[in-house]
C-alpha cells in the first residue's frame, strides 16, 4: 500500500481534539520482566503480516489519507503517555511501549479498534513468549509473518452499498440522559483516574447464565443500578452505552477498521421498582434488538450519510467542527459508557500473562459522560477498568456495593491515573 484515502475513519479524524485524542492503550502485564532486545524483534516480525498498521496520516489539500511509513514501528521505553502521529513516534499511529513487565499497545482509534487488533496481540504474544521461553508454541489460528494477508482485512465495509429492512428496525433511545455532572455530586474535568477490579472469570460466567446475560449486560445493569442508588430521583433516565462489533452484521470478519456501534440501555423508573433478574430480561432485550443485523446495518448507513456531508464542507476545520457538534449532541444521550469486546485468545502464551486491560481515551468524546467501564478478561479473571473524569470514590463504592448485593468476590487492585497516547492532529 502507498496511498488509501479514508472514508468511515473520517468521523474518528474530526472528532478528535486535544482533551479526547481519540485513541486507545492495550496494556499486558507479563509474569517476567521484558526484554527489550527480544521485545524488538518480536514487534519487527509482527508488523510485517500488518502493512495497514504500519501508516501515517497525510494530508493532500483536502483530502485524508493513510499512506505507508516505512520507518520501524516504535519501541519505547516508557511507562507514561506518547504521542501517536508526530516526531517522538515518526509519525506511526501505533506503537509499542514497555516498563518493568508491562507492554503498552498505543493505537489511534481511527486506525482500528478492540475487535481488530486482538490478531495484532496474538501474533506479537506468539512472537514474543515463543522467544523469551524458548519454546515452540502452537500457531494455529494466529496470522505470522509470511503468511497471505486477506484482501478482506484491507477493504473497509462502509463503503459498500448497504440494503436495509427497515421494516425490522426500533427506534434507539435519542433522548437526553441523566447526566452525572448534572447531580451535584462531582465536579468533572479532564483528569482521568482509573480503579482496577479484579472478578474470578468463572464465578461471574455462572452469575451471567444464571440470569440469561453476557458479560457486558451484566456489567451494565450493576452501573445502573449504583447511579440509581446514588440519584433515587431524576428527570431524565439513566442511560448506559455499550458497544458493539459490527462485523458480523457487515459480514466482514476480517476488516481491520474500526467498526463500533453502540446499544443503548435505559435504565426507566418502571424498571427500579423490578427484580435483578427482571431487570437483566429488559437488558438482554434491548440488545438482542439494538444488535440485530438490520439495527447494525442502519448504523453504518447513518456513517455514510454523515462522509457525504462532510464532502461538501469546504475546509478541514468546519468538518471538525460539524462532527464535535454531533459527538457532544450524541454524548448527551449517555450517562456512561461500557465496552467490551470479548476475550482475547492468547493461545499457548497466555500462561505468561498476569493481566490484561484496554483503556480509552474515552468511549465516548465528550466529558458529558464522564465514566466508561473497559471489561477484559485473561487467564481465569475478568478485570473492569472503572474509568472517572472526576474526583471520588462514591460511584466506584456503589458499583462495589452492587457486587457485594449479588455475591461476587471482587478485588479492587490499584487505582492510577490513565495514560493512554495522545494524537498530533496534521492540519493544526
Amino acid at each position: 500500500m502507498k496511498r488509501q484515502k479514508l472514508f468511515s475513519e473520517l468521523r474518528t479524524v474530526y472528532e478528535a481534539t486535544a482533551e479526547n485524542p481519540r485513541t486507545f492503550r492495550l496494556t499486558i502485564k507479563l509474569k517476567d520482566m521484558v526484554d527489550e532486545e527480544i521485545l524488538a524483534e518480536a514487534v519487527r516480525k509482527t508488523m510485517e503480516r500488518y502493512p495497514y498498521y504500519r501508516v501515517r496520516l497525510a494530508i493532500y489539500e483536502d483530502e485524508v489519507f493513510f499512506e505507508e511509513n516505512t520507518t520501524p514501528t516504535p519501541v519505547l521505553h516508557t511507562d507514561g503517555p506518547i504521542m501517536l502521529g508526530g516526531y517522538e513516534t515518526q509519525s506511526h499511529l501505533l506503537a509499542f511501549c514497555w516498563w518493568k513487565n508491562k507492554v503498552h499497545i498505543d493505537v489511534w482509534h481511527a486506525l482500528t479498534d478492540g475487535g481488530g487488533i486482538y490478531h495484532l496481540v496474538q501474533t506479537f504474544l506468539y512472537y514474543y513468549c515463543s522467544a523469551y521461553y524458548g519454546r515452540e508454541m502452537s500457531s494455529e489460528g494466529i496470522w505470522l509473518a509470511g503468511d497471505p494477508v486477506d484482501p478482506a482485512e484491507w477493504f473497509d465495509p462502509a463503503c459498500q452499498g448497504i440494503e436495509v429492512a427497515t421494516d425490522f428496525l426500533v427506534e434507539k433511545w435519542a433522548g437526553k440522559a441523566f447526566q452525572i455532572a448534572e447531580g451535584g455530586l462531582v465536579h468533572v474535568h479532564n483528569r482521568c483516574t482509573v480503579y482496577n477490579i479484579r472478578i474470578p472469570e468463572d464465578e461471574f460466567m455462572r452469575f451471567n447464565l444464571s440470569n440469561e446475560g453476557s458479560p457486558g449486560t451484566i456489567i451494565a445493569l450493576f452501573l445502573s443500578r449504583a447511579i440509581a442508588s446514588l440519584h433515587p430521583q431524576t428527570e431524565n433516565p439513566i442511560a448506559i452505552a455499550m458497544c458493539v462489533n459490527q462485523r458480523k452484521a457487515l459480514r466482514a470478519p476480517v476488516a481491520h477498521q474500526s467498526l463500533v456501534g453502540d446499544v443503548r440501555l435505559v435504565f426507566q423508573d418502571a424498571m427500579k421498582r423490578m427484580s435483578f433478574e427482571a431487570q437483566a430480561t429488559c437488558f438482554r432485550g434491548m440488545v438482542a434488538l439494538q444488535s440485530d443485523n438490520e439495527m447494525v446495518k442502519q448504523e453504518v448507513r447513518d456513517y455514510q450519510e454523515l462522509m457525504r456531508t462532510l464532502a461538501t464542507l469546504p475546509t478541514h476545520e468546519d468538518r471538525h467542527a460539524y462532527c464535535k457538534r454531533l459527538a457532544d449532541e450524541k454524548s448527551a444521550m449517555f450517562t456512561a459508557t461500557v465496552s467490551y469486546v470479548g476475550k482475547v485468545d492468547m493461545g499457548d502464551a497466555e500462561f505468561y500473562v498476569q493481566e490484561f486491560h484496554a483503556l480509552p481515551s474515552t468511549a465516548l468524546p465528550s466529558c458529558e459522560t464522564p465514566l466508561t467501564l473497559e471489561l477484559s478478561a485473561v487467564n481465569g479473571s475478568f478485570y473492569v477498568n472503572f474509568m472517572q473524569f472526576f474526583d471520588g470514590d462514591e460511584y466506584l463504592r456503589a458499583f462495589i456495593e452492587q457486587l457485594r448485593e449479588n455475591n461476587i468476590n471482587y478485588d479492587v487492585l490499584y487505582q492510577e491515573q490513565t495514560k493512554y497516547p495522545g494524537f498530533v492532529c496534521p492540519w493544526r
